[in-house]
């Protein structure tokens, strides 16, 4: 059964951090579109110079065997397998329409045979195992504080989110990048969490958020390009203690446990993670 289209979302956090035209653009929908109207949804958002997008196309599963699968099938052909009125896959589309180099850099690790011998039990290797976690469920936090960054790597969020809110809110940007997460933020629950890539970004501005968003693109892209020759975590955040995407703004939240389902730590072991920079 196809899922109905709506758009009460739209106004909320994160949903509401989507690009002004593309905003639009979707504000003018009245229906499902289908999935070759995908592509003039996702040129509404501005691009980079050099920054191209993929098409995007009817799901054919005869087309995805031909390619060798899902990943191939976008390396080679440029074009996005979609599912018709699949919110999965319009969110799909709608990261790829404003985290283009991020989706590209993550596309490349899927079909970079080189990477080693594959697990067995999901075909994949460490590095293309956090592309799909990021993938599904990723978000980037860039924070001109690395103290800030340092505080939600051991997991310490009633500091960060309540008793260091205001500075929180002037240096740092929470952008989720996971379409899967878009979609379980339809109808969110307590416990959701992202998995998130900490970028310490000392120039952040919050003037030109359209130029910092390709900026951020190209940094996220560039670490993740890194993953070939290092190890690196996602650090949990629980979706709804970040300000504005959940009625948060008392300290009563973040003492309920239902909205704490992860416990603070001192630190984590050095060689499990990478720095901020």
């Amino acid at each position: 059964m196809s899922a109905p289209f709506r758009l009460d979302w739209l106004p909320r956090r994160p949903y509401s951090d989507f690009h002004p035209l593309f905003c639009g653009a979707l504000a003018r929908l009245r229906e499902w579109p289908e999935p070759d109207q995908y592509d003039e949804l996702a040129s509404a958002v501005p691009q980079s110079p050099g920054v191209t997008l993929p098409r995007f196309v009817a799901e054919n599963r005869q087309a995805l065997q031909r390619a060798g699968g899902y990943e191939k099938h976008i390396a080679e052909l440029a074009a996005v397998p979609t599912r018709r009125q699949s919110w999965h896959d319009f969110f799909n589309m709608s990261v790829w329409a404003h985290f283009p180099r991020l989706r590209w850099a993550l596309n490349a690790l899927h079909v970079d045979d080189s990477l080693g011998p594959a697990d067995p039990r999901n075909g994949r290797v460490p590095a293309q195992n956090l592309a799909a976690t990021l993938d599904e469920t990723g978000m980037l936090v860039a924070s001109s504080s690395r103290s800030l960054l340092e505080e939600l790597r051991a997991l310490r969020f009633k500091v960060v989110f309540w008793e260091r809110r205001a500075e929180l809110l002037a240096t740092t940007r929470f952008c989720v990048v996971g379409h899967g997460l878009l979609e379980s933020l339809l109808t969110p629950h307590p416990r959701l969490a992202a998995r998130s890539l900490l970028l310490h970004v000392p120039s952040l501005s919050f003037a030109q958020l359209d130029q910092q968003r390709c900026e951020l693109d190209a940094l996220a892209a560039a670490r993740i390009h890194g993953w070939r020759e290092r190890r690196t975590i996602l650090d949990p955040i629980p979706v709804l203690a970040i300000p504005g995407y959940a009625d948060n703004d008392c300290a009563a939240f973040y003492d309920d446990p239902v909205n704490q389902p992860f416990r603070p730590v001192s630190s984590r072991p050095q060689s499990a993670s990478e720095h901020f920079e």
